[in-house]
């Protein structure tokens, strides 16, 4: 599973419009995940909306595992993905803890590896930025969305006479994506026999988006 990072934008740390926004327990989690991931943060690098957005992240994936598996997760380094990978994984164990409690005939065992370092960072990471640059300007420019603006941008980046240095080309770091995939695979060995291993990747838009426009 790929996920863009979410909602960017910058958020100045206020728990009692923290706990205006989630449920306690929720609230609870980021608070706890600020202080122990990111002690020296006064402001987040995204929106109140983001950081709710990656909760319901954890939720989703937690509902999507099976029963037993492996969660490999990992990010591009940017603070804006590395909070939302923190969050979303956090809210899984939340959940998993939670589920247990309340069933305990039908107890989910998720083991959970965060895959760091510089190297696996950067196959995360988004094309060069000089690509994107003239379409972030059209979204406040000509007041689109910025989908609309990634719509574009893919669809120029593809067009064989765009004129675009292959290696800063969004495709670049979609073929790193897969690469990372690759080496998930390669090195999942360890682990008990069929047992699913799940990777949940937070990059950044244009490459997410390179993967399905070759998919499509």
């Amino acid at each position: 599973m790929l996920a863009r990072h979410a909602d960017k934008g910058r958020w100045v740390i206020d728990e009692e419009e923290l706990r205006g926004k989630l449920p306690v327990e929720k609230a609870n989690l980021v608070i706890t995940t600020l202080e122990e991931n990111f002690p020296d943060w006064k402001e987040t690098p995204l929106k109140l909306d983001g950081i709710a957005r990656s909760i319901e992240l954890g939720d989703t994936v937690f509902e999507m595992l099976p029963n037993r598996s492996v969660l490999v997760v990992c990010d591009s380094g940017k603070d804006r993905a590395k909070l939302t990978s923190a969050l979303t994984e956090n809210e899984i164990g939340r959940c998993e803890t939670k589920h247990n409690s309340e069933h305990p005939d039908d107890k989910k065992r998720i083991d959970m590896v965060h895959l760091d370092g510089v190297e696996i960072n950067k196959l995360l990471q988004d094309s060069d930025d000089s690509t994107w640059l003239p379409y972030a300007e059209m979204i406040e420019k000509e007041n689109i969305s910025e989908s609309e603006a990634i719509f574009r941008w893919l669809n120029d980046m593809n067009k064989p006479d765009n004129g675009v240095d292959p290696k800063i080309a969004p495709a670049e770091s979609a073929r790193r994506y897969r690469q990372l995939v690759h080496l998930v695979h390669a090195n999942n060995k360890g682990i008990e026999s069929g047992v699913p291993v799940v990777l949940l990747g937070v990059g950044h838009s244009g490459s997410l988006g390179q993967v399905k426009y070759e998919e499509g």
